[in-house]
């Protein structure tokens, strides 16, 4: 038997129990035997209604474990977000000048002032253009015949461009010169005069493009230098320094400095970097918010109300690591000088609702010293506070987390369930039919019984008449 045929038979045998079948009888007993089919489909849904129920449950558990994923992972979230905080040490880098503009964008960072002047140059790119055009960039001949080879100097020693019969011209020109990577970009320009070919290089300062037919003769160049590129250069407290980019890292530790023009020699920016509360703040609120909606998720788990996790074991472990995380001591311990607690971060619990607070006032005061002391408390992924996301994310993770375990479970018992739902649902069809079959069969009898019932009394009173002349039937109609 094929699935689909399969499929139509549960499908006609659950339409009968979700329709209960209606006896139809002839005989006067047909309410009394509709009554006994009635009463029998009721009993033989008892067992399939106990499993409705367990399957019931099974769903409330996966939905309020779903929903107490979400709250966990997004505490696991804002926990990862506070503890990155310490890869910029929470500081700002400001500039004095428009000009230069500069950006915390690394590790290592510290607070500092720095002075940059004298910004002479910046990065640029020298390019070069073919000083005679062709006509046709698909046919025109570009390299000597012969040897079909043009020699390529891009600020070093000349670099052999060998095209062939059928790439000598500029199309195959500019595919040589790119895939050879000798320091160049080439591309072709199309105008009214002609078709030329152009090239950039590939990283800032003055390199000399020439294209030579002859590797020994500089004189056989055919291009025309453009501009002629730069690094930039500027001086930082005084020291010169120079960059290929105007995007400068690696002078200041940390640091991205943008250089957007050049300066006269009496201009100086002045980098300030210090120490920012900002991002903390954000970041420690947004924890309490999310921890605060975990607390009220687990909240409902409990008590005279609670819902259908109640007793589970991975709430009560979902419990204990937000109870490390309310009371997580640094690693001096309290009372050791610096940040310790949470309390030292402005953070508090109320004891009637469970539920924390944060004064922002009290990291938005610190200094540069307590706000490192801050961060260090922090910590990372691997240490400090922060470090308890790996804890979070192991309830949280959609994939293997203990909580995904769980709802996988719960899934896997729900269908379990409604397959035996579905087999008893057969079953009882199957034997609602076979009833219903025997008792059409009984009240047929029932109605053949009356009939004769009803034939042998008519037989009987017209004897009486035909012998005595009247009904011997007494006044009660006995």
């Amino acid at each position: 038997m094929g699935t689909s045929s399969v499929n139509s038979t549960l499908a006609s045998n659950l339409a009968t129990i979700t329709n209960p079948q209606t006896f139809t009888g002839v005989s006067t007993y047909s309410s009394d035997l509709q009554s006994v089919l009635s009463r029998s489909e009721q009993i033989a849904q008892i067992p399939v209604t106990a499993l409705q129920n367990d399957q019931t449950t099974l769903q409330n558990e996966v939905t309020d474990l779903g929903t107490l994923q979400t709250a966990v992972g997004n505490m696991t979230q804002a926990l990862t977000t506070l503890g990155g905080l310490s890869t910029g040490g929470a500081l700002t880098a400001t500039s004095t000048d428009s000009h230069i503009g500069a950006t915390v964008s690394g590790s290592g960072t510290t607070a500092g002032t720095y002075t940059i002047s004298d910004v002479t140059s910046l990065a640029s790119l020298s390019s070069a253009t073919m000083t005679n055009g062709v006509a046709d960039p698909t046919s025109t001949t570009v390299a000597p015949t012969g040897n079909d080879t043009l020699y390529l100097v891009a600020g070093g020693a000349p670099v052999p461009i060998t095209l062939t019969s059928q790439t000598n011209n500029l199309d195959g020109l500019e595919a040589a010169i790119n895939a050879a990577n000798a320091g160049v970009t080439a591309s072709i320009l199309t105008t009214s005069q002609g078709s030329y070919l152009t090239m950039t290089a590939n990283q800032a300062g003055a390199t000399t493009i020439q294209l030579l037919t002859d590797s020994s003769d500089p004189t056989t160049d055919l291009m025309t230098m453009g501009p002629t590129g730069s690094l930039a250069e500027f001086k930082i407290n005084g020291i010169p320094a120079s960059s290929a980019s105007n995007q400068v890292t690696g002078v200041i530790p940390g640091v991205t400095l943008s250089l957007n023009s050049a300066t006269t020699s009496s201009e100086s920016a002045t980098i300030t970097v210090a120490a920012n509360a900002a991002p903390i703040t954000t970041a420690l609120q947004n924890v309490v918010t999310q921890y605060n909606a975990l607390a009220k998720q687990v909240g409902t788990e409990f008590g005279s109300s609670a819902g259908p996790l109640n007793g589970n074991s991975v709430v009560l472990e979902v419990r204990d690591l937000m109870r490390q995380f309310a009371f997580y001591t640094g690693t001096g311990g309290v009372g050791a000088s610096g940040v310790q607690t949470l309390s030292d971060l402005g953070i508090s619990m109320a004891d009637d609702t469970g539920q924390m607070s944060l004064d922002t006032s009290v990291v938005s005061s610190m200094s540069s010293g307590q706000l490192a002391s801050a961060l260090s408390f922090i910590g990372n992924s691997t240490t400090g506070l922060a470090s308890l996301a790996s804890g979070f994310s192991a309830y949280s993770d959609t994939t293997s987390g203990l909580l995904q375990q769980q709802i996988g479970q719960d899934q896997t018992s729900e269908q379990k369930l409604q397959n035996q739902i579905d087999a008893l649902n057969v079953s009882i069809a199957a034997s609602q039919k076979t009833e219903e079959a025997k008792l059409e069969a009984a009240d047929a009898l029932c109605a053949q019984l009356e009939s004769q019932q009803n034939m042998l009394t008519s037989t009987i009173q017209g004897l009486n008449y035909t012998l005595y002349g009247a009904s011997l039937t007494n006044s009660t109609g006995a």
